[in-house]
């Protein structure tokens, strides 16, 4: 292994936190960040911290795991491990199908178990860092259009044509003319597929737009149509770069 493979752990009990930092760091890991609550995985989570998160879903401040792992989505495409002593089947339910997360592990938990769902979380990464050089499953990529998978076919899009990208939970939308198409993708990985389009530009976790498309701008909130955007503050400085004000 060239470098480790670095964790971060979301637990609000110290004493089971402190425990799984000692298990991972034992096992040849690396614990690059611990935090105890959703706001604080959100405010201070950002790409390239962590290969995989280990996370409890009920945190501190009445936040849980689940959603915290919706709202990351977004922002970028970690894998997760949920370690939990709820025993409700809907929650487990949601937590494997509205996330992206690979394991569940129930408390209490052995260092066997830690290390069997990482094993399994690494084995997911690997084959969905193969999956995603293969350009077939998502678009060809041509000079002013791409073509975007739609059933059992791939459908042309212009770039010109498409208005923004919006992340909505565990899912992105696509708005094109008047229609709009739903990816289980994250953003930032269509953000990537995308590079090439200059006219397409970030300016929320949320949103990518199109700014040929900008019909209005007003402090941290721009509108294409009727859509009302907010602008992120590490995304506003690139926007108004390219936009001149007069």
């Amino acid at each position: 292994m060239l470098s480790k493979v670095k964790i971060v752990v979301v637990e609000d009990e110290v004493f089971i936190a402190e425990a799984l930092r000692i298990m991972l760091e034992n096992l040849g890991y690396e614990v690059t960040a611990m935090f105890n609550s959703g706001i604080e995985v959100l405010k201070n989570f950002k790409p390239g911290l962590a290969d995989i998160i280990i996370m409890d879903i009920e945190l501190a401040n009445n936040t849980n795991g689940i959603d915290t792992a919706i709202e990351l989505k977004k922002i970028c495409d970690p894998t997760i491990i949920f370690i939990t002593n709820n025993t409700d089947e809907r929650v487990r339910k949601k937590a494997i199908y509205e996330t992206n997360a690979v394991h569940y592990v129930p408390k209490p938990f052995t260092k066997l178990d830690i290390s069997i769902a990482i094993d399994l979380a690494l084995k997911h990464s690997a084959n969905k860092e193969i999956a995603s050089q293969k350009a077939t499953e998502f678009s060809y990529l041509m000079n002013d259009s791409i073509f975007v998978k739609d059933g059992g076919s791939f459908k042309k899009i212009m770039v010109s044509d498409i208005r923004f990208l919006k992340a909505n939970g565990a899912y992105c939308e696509l708005y094109y003319n008047a229609s709009h198409i739903i990816f289980s993708e994250n953003l930032s990985f269509l953000e990537v597929k995308l590079a090439f389009a200059k006219n397409l530009l970030r300016v929320h976790r949320s949103y990518i737009i199109n700014i040929n498309y900008i019909t209005k701008i007003q402090d941290n909130r721009l509108w294409i149509d009727d859509e009302e955007i907010p602008v992120g503050v590490t995304y506003k400085k690139e926007l108004s770069d390219l936009i001149r004000f007069i």
